[in-house]
């Protein structure tokens, strides 16, 4: 009787999982079976603003029409702005849609927001779209992706990458117990030890960007599990550190994340630059997971002269 009542959440969560999955439609915004087509309609001085603080996240009005195979519905009073870092600065900039951020609770297919990529480092547009291709290959939780046609008032604003957004919502489909803490770790997220002080890793940035971004329940900003496992990683003596890893955070999607990172040349990740993941800690199970995060700079783009495509897996180089 006691093994069976400790069985029954683990095979309610599995159970909600697989009903959740069922009854989801998002896929039908990630069908890459053809390409999608994105119309953009904003106020043209909204867009001029937004031109013209490329830097800025302010959202701003504006209604999007989705074709594809499935789908053929205009959503209004939308929020639109761009997104990135440094695409920001390029000619072809990339865009965040939100569904929510006018109209609280709304979604669109289940999701809510989109991710309209430019991918302005890769001519052939291509590269995070594999990569997020392998992810699913072996079926690690990761970013959905497919190319979509964006055109901003009626011009063509050319060939895109729509990217699935990491948040609650992808939580809810890829995970049994959705209800923990997820971090967007961005430069310098080193997972170096700082100390106990929740408050140092709460306030690490670079030039105001935090390097630690609660994006799920930041209303009780609760660093204390992350700064456990940061803790557990850096100061366990190598003989404990195989069984203390695994008690923290599920060391098979580290493995195959380090792998696939290594297969893609992907250098704008932690290992090469302390940048461009999410931790996602599934309080269920007491364990972290990690989740990949931007592809564009992979197969061969390169900023620093380093042949990644040649570098031994075994000392893959560092940036900093």
């Amino acid at each position: 009787m006691k093994n069976s009542l400790i069985l029954f959440p683990a095979f309610f969560l599995s159970f909600a999982l697989q009903l959740s999955a069922q009854t989801d439609n998002s896929w039908k915004l990630y069908d890459d079976s053809h390409v999608a087509r994105v119309d953009i309609t904003i106020n043209p001085a909204s867009l001029q603003w937004i031109y013209n603080n490329v830097q800025s996240d302010s959202e701003h009005v504006a209604s999007v029409r989705f074709r594809n195979n499935w789908i053929d519905e205009t959503v209004d009073s939308i929020g639109f702005r761009l997104r990135g870092n440094t695409s920001r600065v390029s000619t072809k900039k990339s865009f965040k849609i939100s569904f929510n951020t006018f109209k609280k609770g709304r979604n669109f297919y289940d999701v809510e927001k989109l991710n309209l990529n430019g991918e302005h480092n890769d001519p052939s547009i291509i590269r995070s779209k594999l990569c997020f291709d392998h992810f699913e290959t072996i079926d690690f939780n990761a970013s959905r992706a497919n190319h979509v046609e964006v055109y901003v008032n009626g011009k063509y604003y050319g060939l895109y990458i729509n990217v699935e957004h990491i948040d609650e919502e992808f939580l809810k489909k890829n995970f049994a117990d959705d209800s923990g803490n997820l971090w967007k770790c961005l430069y310098p997220a080193d997972l170096t030890y700082q100390g106990s002080d929740p408050s140092v890793y709460i306030n690490l940035n670079s030039g105001g960007r935090p390097a630690y971004e609660l994006k799920t329940n930041e209303q009780q900003m609760d660093f204390s599990k992350l700064v456990r496992l940061i803790a557990i990683l850096n100061n366990t003596p190598d003989a404990a550190l195989p069984d203390s890893i695994e008690s923290v955070i599920n060391v098979p999607e580290v493995l195959k994340y380090f792998a696939m990172n290594v297969l893609t040349g992907s250098w704008d990740d932690y290992w090469s630059l302390m940048n461009n993941y999410y931790l996602y800690y599934e309080p269920s199970n007491d364990i972290f997971h990690i989740i990949p995060y931007d592809y564009d700079n992979t197969y061969g783009i390169d900023w620093f002269n380093i042949d990644w495509a040649t570098a031994n897996p075994y000392s893959f180089p560092k940036v900093v």
